[in-house]
């Protein structure tokens, strides 16, 4: 930026830029300048360590991302606080510092040999079904990991599930606890309600014009339009880069050559029997060479014409496949001991091996079937590998880009016009969105939004800075256009006024019903005889039910959490059934399930269910007394 400065600026106006710049520095301090460009401030501290805001936001993302994931379409991000979200992010991230401290410090490890294990059987590293080491090391190019930094994320997590499963696994549940739970559990209980519509009482409810007029007016600030903005932006994505990178029909050949046998060679694999005669490693010569001859005699046969499998069958010692004619099944190199192997895989399909040596003794080796070992051609493969040599180019040069863009977006932060020109982007318009963001677009990014309606880009309206959206995804915005909150006028909020003065009306008559209904339950009056009573009364009685089903959700939770009926009188309670209805809920007798009858396999999975939870339970002690006695500093104003 100072060279930008030095450029453009000529005569006084340099030496007053200079000048302003000294001043800065008398008034912050040198050290301030000498930092890092954009360094952030730590959110927190725990027992000296740092966290970031990096590590806060990394967390944030992830969680804001398992919320969508598992709402899907129902997801409301104006039902979420982000800053309870960010909270929450941040005390995971501390829980899992206090976590990693206590594992160093009592000193727990991974071996070396265990590590590769683990690494080895993560499916996203296989190429056709086996670990590849290729494939580990180009993903973890393209993901900009050295091998040692994912050993070290992958070391510290398995290390965090041992010690969350040891802690978790301390939990114990006493058999008489369980079986009072899976009385409760498998519970019925004679149930009816009465339901009253909603609906119906809505229609019977009229709101006069001066009510309306008057509650609009007293809640002036309920019926204000959303503030909104537009957004211009640019947008840098590594898959757009993709097609750009230059690939070299020699280096796609070239690759293929190198990695043709680990990656695109299937693995041989051979339909085996054999014919053992066991003889002990420290047998005497004339034994050996008494089995051997025997062997060479059945060998001898089978030239003649008799069957291999019923020669395997009468005279083979390997009795786990004597009985299936001595059939090994389907075998791989190494499979088996090395000298077997060696005179398996010589062979061709249907040849019968000579007298085999092992530790077990003698075998005749006879190979039924080939499978496998054929490379896939290269036309079958070259836009893989093509787009792979692309992937590892982009890197690169996305990162030149994205700098630059930076650099642009902040030299001239009044247009995005300089950035667009220099990079080639197109500049592009969103649609409106409010503080809420939106479903689709650039506004369904948490990141985006933020800067939207920061005071920077809002107010001052500059450029907002390089936005990260995700891996290789960035995006710099300006706000184009900006519509403020505003008081609806009365005239086009009038019919929602009426529409909500009428809903709570009803509401309150629904209620009002529902208290003289249980009134006169408790009198001893017929629930059947209420229902013919009242129009607005429906009566459903579905008798003895379990907490599964037989009921509406909200009937069976206020049905269940009721105290059990007295012999004289039934239980009543009140559930909101959803679209203004409320249901009088009435418990008439209890059937307490009987833990004898209970399936073992349903016991076991709820006594699993339990001791999970109770583990949480202990792991939640761990870190609340690990919390305790930590020193942890929150800077509130940085989140």
């Amino acid at each position: 930026m100072l060279l930008a400065i030095r450029e453009r600026a000529k005569g006084i106006v340099a030496w007053v830029v200079i000048i302003l710049i000294a001043a800065a520095f008398a008034a912050f301090g040198l050290a301030n300048y000498m930092e890092p460009a954009g360094t952030p401030q730590s959110v927190a501290t725990v027992n000296g360590s740092d966290v970031s805001p990096d590590e806060v936001n990394r967390v944030y993302r992830q969680q804001r991302a398992e919320l969508e994931e598992m709402l899907g379409d129902r997801f409301d991000p104006s039902l979420f606080s982000e800053e309870e979200l960010r909270r929450e992010a941040l005390d995971r991230v501390i829980e899992e510092r206090l976590l990693r401290d206590f594992i160093e410090k009592h000193r727990l490890r991974l071996s070396d040999s265990d590590l590769a294990a683990v690494i080895r059987s993560q499916e996203v590293f296989h190429e056709d079904g086996r670990f590849s080491s290729q494939r580990y090391q180009q993903l973890l190019q393209a993901n900009r990991l050295s091998s040692s930094q994912y050993e070290r994320q992958v070391r510290s997590g398995v290390l965090m599930d041992q010690l969350r499963g040891a802690v978790s696994d301390t939990a114990l549940v006493p058999d008489e606890e369980l079986d009072k739970l899976l009385a409760l559990q498998s519970q019925q209980r004679d149930v009816a309600y009465l339901r009253i519509s909603g609906e119906q009482l809505l229609e019977t409810v009229e709101v006069d014009d001066d009510a309306v007029r008057q509650y609009y007016d007293d809640n002036a600030d309920r019926f204000m339009s959303e503030e909104r903005v537009r957004v211009s932006y640019l947008e840098l994505r590594e898959e757009d880069l993709l097609g750009e990178m230059d690939i070299d029909e020699d280096a796609v050949r070239s690759r293929y050559e190198d990695v043709r046998d680990s990656r695109f060679t299937e693995t041989e694999s051979r339909e085996v029997r054999h014919i053992l005669l066991a003889v002990d490693s420290d047998a005497d010569s004339d034994t050996v060479d008494q089995t051997r001859e025997r062997l060479a005699e059945l060998r001898a046969r089978i030239e003649d014409g008799e069957s291999f499998s019923e020669l395997a069958e009468e005279y083979s010692d390997d009795s786990a496949t004597a009985a299936q004619g001595g059939d090994l099944g389907e075998l791989e190199a190494g499979d088996l001991h090395e000298d077997f192997d060696a005179a398996a895989f010589s062979l061709e399909e249907g040849e019968l091996s000579e007298v085999v040596r092992t530790p077990f003794g003698f075998h005749l080796i006879e190979v039924r079937a080939i499978r496998g070992g054929e490379a896939r051609p290269f036309e079958d493969v070259r836009e893989t590998l093509a787009r792979e040599l692309a992937e590892e180019q982009v890197g690169s040069v996305l990162f030149e880009r994205s700098s630059t863009l930076d650099e642009l977006i902040f030299d001239w932060p009044d247009s995005l016009d300089p950035a667009a020109e220099e990079l080639g982007l197109e500049i592009r318009e969103s649609d409106w969105f409010t503080r809420d963001g939106a479903d689709d677009g650039i506004a369904r990014y948490s990141e985006v939004v933020e800067a939207a309606y920061s005071e920077d880009v809002l107010d001052a309206r500059q450029n907002s800075e390089l936005l990260e959206v995700g891996e290789g995804h960035y995006l710099a915005i300006r706000v184009s256009e900006h519509e403020p909150s505003e008081q609806q006028a009365f005239e086009d909020v009038e019919d929602e006024v009426r529409l909500q003065l009428r809903r709570q009306a009803a509401m309150e008559r629904a209620r009002e019903l529902a208290e003289t209904l249980r009134d006169r339950l408790r009198d001893g009056e017929d629930a059947e005889t209420l229902a013919d009573e009242f129009d607005e009364v429906r009566l459903s009685a579905p008798g003895f039910i379990d907490r599964d089903g037989g009921a509406p959700w909200s009937v069976l939770e206020t049905a269940f959490t009721m105290e059990r009926p007295t012999d004289d009188a039934v239980r009543t309670g009140l559930a909101e059934m959803g679209g203004g209805d409320l249901a009088v809920v009435l418990v008439r007798a209890v059937r307490d399930g009987d833990v004898a009858d209970m399936d073992p396999e349903d016991r076991a999975r709820l006594k699993d269910q339990l001791q999970m939870a109770y583990g949480e339970d202990a792991l939640l002690s761990l870190v609340r007394s690990l919390r305790a006695e930590a020193d942890i500093e929150v800077f509130e104003d940085r989140l």
